[in-house]
């Protein structure tokens, strides 16, 4: 008796889903330069928004510059009065222009016994007006009359003084007026 073996053939795999090759270098080149320029173009892209950003803001100033100064003109062509009041206030700006500091060094370096509180300036009298303190009389006639040579202020005035007690010293409170000839 001979036992019957069967053979059975052999089960079939079978496999719908295709198998993928890996991706060479010249896929992967390619990904890479994709990216690239991806980023680039954004980049561009960024920098030209800010661009267009700032190119419209200066023309937005450009544009409110030119009709503030499109009205002015107006303003001044049809107002004589406006016209003579901007004059004014040219001259007066160029006059506030000055340099002031060699002003005032003057008039503090004239009175050792002297403090000042205040300088008042009227360009258009030419005038100065000057507060502050003194030790005593004698210095402020004495910081007065140091201005009869002054090459920028002249004609020493005083306008009105007080005695005050200051700390318990006694003080001249004063107010000096001088000629300008700077103004």
């Amino acid at each position: 008796m001979r036992l019957r073996t069967t053979l059975r053939p052999p089960v079939p795999e079978l496999d719908f889903v295709v198998r993928r090759r890996a991706p060479g270098w010249l896929g992967w080149l390619a990904l890479a330069l994709g990216c690239a320029a991806a980023v680039f173009v954004v980049q561009q892209f960024r920098q030209t928004e800010d661009d267009v950003d700032a190119l419209r803001d200066a023309n937005r100033r450009a544009a409110r510059a030119a009709e503030q100064a499109r009205v002015l003109a107006r303003r001044e062509q049809d107002d004589a009065v406006l016209r003579a009041r901007l004059e004014v206030a040219r001259k007066l700006s160029a006059r506030m222009a000055r340099d002031w500091q060699p002003l005032f060094a003057d008039l503090e370096a004239r009175g050792t016994d002297i403090a000042l509180l205040s300088v008042e300036p009227d360009a258009a009298r030419g005038v100065l007006r000057v507060t502050g303190e003194a030790k005593d009389l004698n210095a402020l006639f004495a910081y007065a009359e140091s201005f009869m040579d002054a090459q920028a202020t002249g004609s020493p005035r005083i306008e009105t003084f007080e005695l005050k007690q200051r700390d318990g010293i006694q003080v001249v409170a004063f107010s000096l007026r001088l000629q300008w000839r700077g103004a």
